[in-house]
């Protein structure tokens, strides 16, 4: 409804196009399993819109929070206006100054983590994750939405949610033992690195709350710094390819990046 307003109209050709992919990408935001843009507008609370922000932050930076946090109120404001709903939820949200992370993981520190995750069963999901996130590097949030269909034999087919970019990837012998113990017991549902939602029984991707409790208490036992986050391995991944003397070109294929500028 908004992008048929005049208020959208009114917008700049680069405005409307920053809002559209914007838009699209927090309508697929999910929260407890289902995605913000299958909810009821009435449905939307200050509670659900702190779960948004946290989990933006979490998958990308405080500036990404921020800034889609600015836009979704863009909706909520013109919603406002037009008397679909009382109030904008997400002015609500307490936002946090964005200052630009420099943090990545050493080899030694991704191995330490994956020596102490893989002791435990219910450490196994975060250690693949940390696996997956820094053999590939991508993104958490498509990581843990993986589904057992995006595995092809010894190649993955990953969609990134910011950028839309399609990677196909090789998986390493090492994550492919790893993936093939976890297929013999989790191959019945089709998450690769599943939750078991006790309330209703149902399998959902780990949420960003249980993900960042579980990185928490391995970083603990293994002695790691807690400023590490499955968010820095992507930039962890790229540098190191970057160090190894890999081709912009073969990099931008494995990150998704359109340009040399945004890789850089």
């Amino acid at each position: 409804y908004y992008l048929n307003s005049k208020a959208y109209g009114s917008l700049s050709y680069n405005s409307q196009r920053m809002y559209r992919y914007n838009l699209n990408s927090i309508c697929r935001t999910k929260i407890d399993g289902v995605t913000i843009g299958n909810k009821l507008l009435k449905n939307i609370t200050i509670a659900i819109c702190n779960e948004m922000y946290d989990t933006w932050e979490a998958e990308s930076s405080t500036s990404n929070a921020n800034h889609k946090s600015r836009v979704f109120s863009v909706l909520m404001n013109y919603l406002v206006s037009m008397d679909f709903i009382p109030h904008n939820c997400m002015a609500r949200v307490r936002k946090r100054t964005s200052t630009p992370r420099s943090v990545i993981w050493t080899h030694d520190q991704v191995v330490s983590f994956l020596d102490t995750a893989f002791t435990k069963f219910e450490w196994r999901n975060i250690g693949l994750i940390v696996m997956m996130c820094y053999e590939w590097g991508q993104r958490p949030v498509d990581i843990r939405n993986l589904k057992w269909t995006d595995i092809d034999g010894d190649v993955v087919k990953i969609t990134q949610s910011k950028r839309g970019a399609t990677v196909e990837l090789p998986v390493p012998d090492n994550l492919m033992q790893m993936l093939q113990q976890q297929r013999e017991d989790w191959d019945f549902q089709d998450y690769v690195v599943p939750h078991h939602r006790p309330q209703d029984s149902a399998y959902r991707p780990l949420t960003v709350s249980q993900m960042t409790a579980l990185l928490r208490e391995v970083k603990a036992i293994a002695g790691l710094p807690d400023e590490l986050q499955v968010g820095d391995l992507r930039k962890t991944a790229i540098v190191e390819m970057i160090e190894g003397g890999v081709d912009h070109l073969a990099i931008q294929s494995v990150s998704g990046h359109k340009n040399v500028a945004s890789l850089n």
